[in-house]
């Protein structure tokens, strides 16, 4: 597996340089950035699995930055760093979809740690979608030709043969709650 890329926005230099060096050492992808500005625009050109966002940046909120970054790439997974903690704020960053909210100075292994849990899930994640599609696709059958909704509309359907892609479509529905039953349920 590829190693996860991270995007520092982080306004003090002394703690955006260590959280660099100290999150490269533990063998990860590690960009930076000192404002809300320059990292919207390095998020629009590339693609980062996780934002280690700063809440107060001089020119954006964090929780702003987290909105609009989301936005542009909903699959990265913002945490919030802060020397500023409070219930509202940690709530609020859960809210615009930080995966946690941390306090400086950061722990480093307790952030490794959570990166790690973070590319775990996604990925266990992406693994079960893949199945649940896999299971939908290859359950596509034919349709026999007495099928009711064929039987009601078979002569604009006859034209895409007895496989036909707009039979399978009209069968699709049912079918494909089923094998969510199935998978999530057995």
């Amino acid at each position: 597996m590829n190693p996860a890329k991270i995007l520092i926005i982080e306004d003090e230099e002394i703690v955006r340089e260590t959280l660099a060096e100290n999150v490269k050492e533990k063998g990860f992808l590690v960009e930076s950035a000192e404002n809300a500005a320059s990292a919207l625009e390095m998020i629009k050109r590339f693609h980062y699995d996780i934002l280690l966002v700063d809440y107060r940046l001089p020119d954006m909120n964090g929780l702003a930055l987290i909105k609009e970054a989301l936005t542009i790439s909903p699959d990265s997974v913002p945490i919030v760093i802060t020397g500023y903690s409070s219930v509202e704020t940690a709530v609020d960053a859960m809210r615009m979809g930080a995966y946690d909210y941390l306090l400086k100075p950061v722990d480093i292994e307790a952030l490794v740690t959570e990166i790690t849990t973070i590319l775990k899930e996604r990925d266990i994640f992406r693994r079960g979608k893949e199945r649940l599609h896999d299971s939908v696709i290859n359950s596509l059958l034919p349709i026999n030709d007495m099928d009711p909704v064929v039987l009601a509309s078979k002569d604009s359907l006859r034209a895409f043969g007895k496989e036909g892609i707009v039979k399978k479509v009209f069968s699709i529905p049912g079918m494909f709650f089923r094998k969510i039953i199935e998978f999530y349920w057995g």
